[in-house]
């Protein structure tokens, strides 16, 4: 105390001899005073109670990391208690050990076990900044973000807004009324279990589609019509091709035929009614399953007009060859199947992980596309000497992309020691590049199914039931009642 007096006893007579204003001599006062105190305080003990667990370190510890809030405190802040002469902070004391570790060692790690918002919570209390959280917790700190973008992207997959009419204006008019109960019936398969027994309808007429397209090219399903005499008359036929004269001589069975007009018929009246009953008319096309409808509706009424005049059509090369085009994309009906994707949730997280999966999917196409030139550049050299095989890069492409994929056709194969080599490493690099991104998907899928199944299971959570007194009047009148008849048993005369 001596030592202090005397310090500030010196201070004031050298700042009283110099010619300085009043306020800067009281502000230097108060700043040797400070650091005066600084350095006698630093070794003092500190202590913090958080949450009602006590911790006990110094000031110096504290001041080792600046900016920080612990590193702020002092006598003076709200957060001090003098009447038990402790800083009090109502959080959490487990984490609290490991940001008090950080002053202590310059390292901050974060224990297992927390969700990883309250991690990032706390964290944001203390005034810690995130870069210094150690390499080996970022995984931890980070889990929090993963999982919360897959319940985002689940949450946009299966909770995206859904056009319909204006309930109000559906209560309002009769007319609105039955339309939106008949869009709905088309559009949401689980609107109604009579929506759901028709999308099943419909997804069988999908596969009955795709039945007859298939049959429509066996000889077996055809009834012979003509054998054209001179093929010449027709000017894409080539007479030495099967697949040309079985398309040209033939024609569908009565059965089959029959099968193929109820599909027309039935897709273009479902189309029709399903656009006229759309809400917002503007946003139908939208969809991609809608898009996909129009453009089968065209194209299959196009089909049936050109085989309505196939004569016109087989004497015409350019038109010939578009009726082909437009008979091969008939086969795109049976995409309508992706309507299951609104009932089963599991294609549709196959879908949302393929999604998610597109810079992982990309990437494997660039490497594979680089990995097929690379080989086929060195199959080519390798079998330069042979000559019936790979006779340019092109056809060694082929060779790479059908050896990687371990499919294997045999059409063209080295037959050289060097040409064994180059294929036998072609094969190898080809699993281990096809291995790794489909690991990827697999385990997003995996994730994504997951985090579903929690997010189904968190729609049958009940919440709490009202509070209730342990005792209700009845019980309490039934308690005296006991009492009493007890009361009575031992009064009475033995």
């Amino acid at each position: 105390m001596f030592r202090q007096h005397h310090h500030h006893q010196y201070i004031g007579l050298t700042l009283a001899q110099s010619n300085v204003p009043s306020d800067s001599l009281l502000y230097a006062i108060h700043t040797k005073m400070a650091d005066t105190e600084k350095e006698e305080d630093d070794n003092e003990p500190v202590v913090i109670n958080v949450g009602g667990t006590i911790f006990e370190t110094t000031y110096e510890t504290l001041r080792q990391e600046p900016d920080t809030l612990l590193a702020s405190l002092r006598p003076s802040s709200p957060e001090y208690r003098p009447t038990r002469g402790h800083f009090f902070f109502d959080r959490n004391p487990d984490l609290f050990n490991c940001v008090l570790d950080l002053y202590r060692t310059g390292e901050l790690h974060l224990p297992h076990g927390f969700c990883g918002a309250t991690l990032r919570t706390e964290l944001k209390f203390w005034r810690i900044p995130e870069d210094r959280i150690g390499m080996c917790c970022l995984q931890t700190y980070f889990k929090y973000d993963t999982d919360r973008e897959v319940l985002d992207t689940l949450h946009d997959a299966f909770e995206a807004k859904v056009m319909d009419y204006n309930p109000k204006e559906a209560d309002s008019s009769k007319w609105v009324k039955i339309k939106r109960t008949c869009w709905l019936f088309l559009d949401q398969p689980n609107s109604s279990p009579a929506a759901k027994v028709f999308s099943y309808f419909y997804l069988g007429i999908v596969v009955l589609s795709g039945v007859l397209f298939c049959c429509g090219t066996h000889p077996d399903f055809l009834d012979t019509t003509f054998v054209p005499s001179n093929a010449t008359d027709y000017g894409f036929l080539n007479p030495e091709n099967p697949k040309e004269l079985l398309l040209l001589t033939t024609h569908p069975t009565f059965a089959l035929e029959v099968g193929g007009w109820f599909v027309l018929i039935f897709f273009s009246i479902e189309f029709l009614i399903h656009f006229f009953l759309c809400p917002v008319k503007n946003e139908f096309f939208k969809s991609g399953l809608n898009c996909l409808d129009g453009i089968l509706f065209v194209c299959m009424w196009m089909v049936f007009t050109f085989e309505f005049h196939s004569d016109i059509v087989y004497a015409n090369r350019h038109l010939g060859m578009f009726y082909l085009v437009l008979k091969s994309m008939m086969i795109l009906r049976l995409f309508r199947l992706l309507r299951l994707v609104k009932q089963y949730s599991a294609l549709r997280i196959l879908t949302v992980s393929l999604v998610a999966s597109l810079k992982e999917l990309g990437l494997l196409l660039i490497t594979f596309l680089m990995a097929s030139v690379f080989f086929a550049s060195f199959i080519y050299f390798a079998e330069f000497e042979e000559p019936t095989t790979f006779p340019h890069i092109f056809i060694g492409i082929w060779w790479a992309v059908v050896t990687m994929t371990t499919v294997g056709y045999g059409d063209i194969y080295p037959k050289s020691t060097p040409g064994h080599l180059v294929g036998s490493a072609c094969a190898i690099c080809g699993v281990l590049i096809l291995s790794m991104p489909i690991a990827i998907v697999a385990t997003k899928f995996s994730n994504f199914n997951d985090r579903n199944a929690e997010r189904e299971r968190s729609k049958n959570l009940k919440p709490a039931d009202p509070y209730t007194p342990h005792e209700s009047p009845n019980t309490s009148k039934l308690f005296l009642t006991k009492v009493s008849s007890v009361l009575e048993t031992k009064q009475s005369p033995t």
